[in-house]
């Protein structure tokens, strides 16, 4: 058949999924978003910043790209390194600290745990006055989504449940 030749000039860009919100989100909403943050990292540096470094060296002028920067959330779940070499931990890290101590699992300990480390975190949000108080928000890159530790063993236990999503989700960066 005779299709019309594709446009010389077309660009396509893949819209990866967002952040996975409901109006409970537990553990395992969680780890799905925490790993939509590694893929729109890898997305973005791999997809968008490495074809605009090849086109600037081979002389073809390119307007900045304006893409999400989701260092501050990635650095929210995996920790920072210090300058000393050792690394402050993560959202991840104290989840697993706090779900494997030998005590029986306390939603509001480990909650609080993560309130007194990451409370001025510009990727995280304490709760509201009206959010259940053993929940927390993530500045994710495309939503906010409000996570909670309530019942079933905390939320590194794979119990998850109450408090609401904020924000919408399924939207890509």
């Amino acid at each position: 058949g005779g299709g019309a030749a594709p446009p010389s000039s077309f660009v396509g860009l893949l819209d990866i999924f967002g952040m996975e919100t409901f109006e409970r989100n537990g553990y395992e909403q969680l780890l799905i978003n925490f790993a939509n943050e590694k893929l729109q990292a890898l997305f973005v540096s791999e997809a968008v910043e490495l074809v605009r470094a090849e086109f600037v060296s081979e002389g073809i002028r390119v307007e900045l790209i304006d893409s999400p920067d989701n260092s501050a959330v990635l650095e929210l779940f995996e920790g920072a390194k210090r300058r000393g070499g050792y690394p402050r931990p993560g959202l991840l890290s104290i989840l697993n600290e706090e779900t494997a101590s030998p005590k029986p699992p306390d939603d509001a300990r480990l909650v609080e745990a993560l309130h007194r480390r990451f409370a001025e975190h510009p990727a995280y949000r304490k709760p509201a006055a009206a959010e259940p108080a053993t929940s927390f928000t993530v500045r994710h890159f495309s939503a906010q989504v409000t996570y909670t530790a309530a019942g079933g063993g905390g939320a590194g236990g794979g119990g998850g449940g109450g408090g609401g999503g904020s924000g919408g989700g399924g939207g890509g960066g």
